[in-house]
């Protein structure tokens, strides 16, 4: 035993990444159980509708012998929905929850080496991982239909991976899930924290997906529908107005014309995203959609055109707090707590950013992630809590970083 442990890099006699992942192993298992008795729980996520029907037309296309090449080039990015069809076709939902459960594991083990390579000890480094993998998104979106299961643990991945080759390839592989990291790349370029090989890898299946849409469907485009970023720019415009939901796309120019039209508008709805990002903590995801703990209040608060997000907009933080005091005072301890909690680790993480690491390209690499993720998350018509999750284990190693004894840096990997 001694002789695994020292090949697999441990010291000898202990094993910390198996101690690390013991209580995370029972914990998903138990949560497993739960989405045995309690089966709509996979579904109470962002889309979730959006990704079943797409899984049966993909179903009943392939039974009636259907052009399924047609159907993919149509549907939109491919990683954001075929991954997790596949995969349910074949098991239907618990075949997805284990695969994305073993993602969510593999992205904590990666967490956990990440903070080595930071210089943490392995005390802190496991903290870190530990941290990232109690934190609700990484425990909900492992167990429902949501392209976060995906996405996050392969952006964890790229951070993690051994090589130049799989790091780029691991992030090819999230951006054909979510095209927003796709310029993520080119801001590592820029940052001189990449070369070209790991730009290249990131990119090809990007550029591969959009050229088989260029031949099988005659556009050149990423994806279509609500969620491309011409109708989620047009949408955030309407919402910065008040003017009512609908059809529309309009062009980043067009948007920037807008900004500069209504700088008062956008000034404060950006501001509200950002607050969104920074203090929401997400740990309704865990109290309303997967425990269903006030099933009265849930749908209103979700609410497009009513919920949480209607009411700071037009109501303020104040008064939305308020009312959510008075309509379920318990859900609003917790909602609140998270909040300062989550507001703890975002200061920390601050602070991290620019404390001594032993990798200072690793550190920098990880705190302008953050920042890709919160400034990106702004394209979307209303950032919520789960734009933020792939930047949360750069946050939580950041945090721990923050409080760990100064290390002597070095310059390069």
């Amino acid at each position: 035993m001694t002789t695994v442990a020292a090949r697999a890099g441990f010291p000898a006699g202990e094993w910390p990444l198996a101690r690390l992942l013991a209580p995370f192993v029972a914990l998903h298992a138990a949560m497993a159980a739960y989405d045995l008795q309690n089966p709509a729980r996979f579904l109470n996520a962002d889309r979730a509708d959006e990704r079943v029907a797409a899984l049966e037309r993909l179903a009943q296309t392939w039974q009636r012998g259907g052009d399924v090449v047609a159907l993919l080039a149509d549907r939109g990015i491919v990683g954001d929905w075929l991954p997790q069809a596949v995969l349910y076709l074949a098991g239907g939902a618990p075949l997805v929850i284990l695969a994305q459960v073993l993602l969510a594991l593999l992205s904590i083990a990666c967490v956990r080496n990440i903070g080595l390579r930071l210089g943490l000890d392995e005390a802190r480094a496991c903290a870190a991982a530990a941290l990232y993998g109690v934190l609700p998104h990484t425990l909900v979106y492992a167990h429902q239909l949501a392209s976060e299961g995906l996405f996050v643990p392969l952006v964890v991945l790229s951070f993690a991976a051994a090589n130049t080759a799989r790091r780029g390839l691991a992030m090819g592989a999230a951006i054909l899930v979510r095209p927003v990291a796709a310029l993520w790349p080119f801001v590592l370029k820029g940052l001189r924290l990449a070369d070209w090989r790991y730009f290249g890898l990131a990119l090809v299946p990007l550029l591969l997906w959009i050229s088989f849409v260029k031949v099988e469907a005659g556009e050149l485009g990423i994806a279509r529908g609500h969620t491309d970023l011409g109708s989620n720019l047009y949408q955030r415009a309407v919402r910065m107005t008040g003017g009512d939901q609908g059809a529309g796309t309009m062009t980043p120019f067009e948007y920037l014309e807008f900004i500069a039209a209504h700088p008062a508008e956008a000034a404060a709805h950006h501001g509200r995203d950002l607050a969104t990002l920074a203090f929401k903590s997400g740990i309704e995801r865990i109290v309303l959609d997967y425990l269903d703990l006030f099933p009265g209040v849930r749908a209103d608060l979700q609410h497009a055109d009513s919920g949480w997000r209607r009411r700071l907009e037009h109501d303020g933080p104040a008064a939305t707090l308020r009312r959510l005091f008075a309509d379920a005072p318990a859900l609003a301890l917790v909602s609140l707590a998270g909040a300062l909690a989550f507001g703890a680790l975002m200061l920390l993480a601050l602070r991290g950013a620019f404390a001594p690491a032993a990798d200072t390209k690793l550190r920098l690499a990880l705190a302008a992630f953050a920042v890709y993720v919160f400034v990106t998350a702004q394209a979307v018509d209303a950032a919520s809590s789960r734009h933020r999750a792939p930047a949360e284990f750069a946050l939580c190693l950041l945090a721990v970083l923050a409080l760990a004894p100064r290390q002597k840096a070095k310059h390069g990997r």
